[in-house]
């Protein structure tokens, strides 16, 4: 998103609203924190993450919610919101290089994927989340980052991928090709060539963070989400990433949409169907909560004989 007087107050109102929506949604017996945790330390970085649960934080399962490339914590209200009265922890952070968190740079998930694997530590110290039951909605970078995640961590049970890009050469090139105009094939093989320089002058192994090579390390349950008409990351992007992923996975496509956390986003354009889709695939994959040990109307085996010698009792 450019940055515009209208784009901060913008986002000024976004964030207005994100703190008293989740903190409606997690209720009276929840909580909402913002805090800040340590970055990976080959690129030390102070970095800000919020934090919220519906309450017995423990027995629920945690979905972390990963913004994209220039955004920011609270585009996600809307999904936030709707994972806290399903039950869920969420824990959304502010990437690193993008404010109020720390870092000089952003590193298409060299770094990222440290910061996050921290971040869940941290969770887990503070507020006793179970790192055994988490789940990654990502969107276009932040998708990017997701994919690192969970192919270092096979304990991640679900994945949802929005707008994701599948070759970060041809990114760069529809970059290119947007901010000048020009069509995407005449920037390619110069895009290429940028990207190579920047490997080695900034010392990114881009190569090593390719998308694909990381979907196919992926075996928890994924789906991949394209708005067709996206515009930023075209829909030809996700097919590659479907293909390679290594578990169980869906590719949606939805007609009309743009790209995520844009004014024709796909989870605003088909709200309903959204909703609706990534309630079922995460209850499936990711329930939100434990059921009490009180539940079973027979009770725990350590109930029962007592329940028996208070009826021998009474006889």
């Amino acid at each position: 998103m450019p940055d515009t007087p209208e784009s901060r107050a913008h986002r000024a109102a976004l964030e207005a609203a994100f703190g008293p929506a989740l903190r409606e949604a997690a209720g009276p017996r929840g909580f909402v924190e913002t805090f800040e945790h340590d970055g990976d330390p080959a690129e030390p970085a102070r970095l800000v993450a919020h934090a919220a649960s519906p309450g017995a934080p423990s027995r629920r399962a945690t979905v972390l919610f990963l913004h994209g490339k220039g955004g920011f914590a609270a585009e996600w209200r809307r999904d936030a919101v709707r994972a806290l009265k399903l039950g869920y922890n969420v824990v959304v952070p502010e990437l690193r290089a993008h404010a109020p968190s720390g870092g000089a740079r952003i590193t298409y998930g060299l770094r990222e994927r440290g910061d996050v694997a921290l971040l869940v530590v941290e969770a887990a110290r503070r507020f006793r989340v179970d790192p055994r039951r988490l789940g990654l909605d990502g969107a276009s970078y932040g998708a990017l980052v997701a994919l690192h995640v969970a192919a270092d961590d096979p304990r991640i049970r679900a994945l949802w991928l929005r707008s994701p890009f599948a070759d970060l050469p041809a990114m760069a090139g529809q970059y290119v090709a947007r901010a000048t105009g020009l069509p995407r094939g005449l920037v390619a093989l110069p895009a290429r060539l940028y990207v190579a320089l920047a490997e080695r002058s900034a010392g990114l192994p881009l190569t090593a963070l390719d998308p694909l090579r990381a979907a196919r390390r992926v075996v928890c349950p994924a789906v991949v989400v394209h708005g067709e008409a996206d515009e930023l990351v075209p829909v030809e992007f996700a097919p590659p990433v479907h293909a390679a992923l290594g578990g169980q996975k869906e590719l949606w496509i939805l007609p009309r949409a743009g790209h995520e956390h844009h004014a024709d986003e796909p989870s605003g354009l088909h709200a309903a169907a959204y909703a609706r889709r990534w309630t079922a695939f995460m209850g499936s994959f990711l329930p939100p909560a434990l059921r009490p040990r009180s539940s079973s109307p027979a009770g725990t085996r350590e109930e029962r004989p007592q329940r028996r010698r208070r009826r021998g009792r009474r006889a």
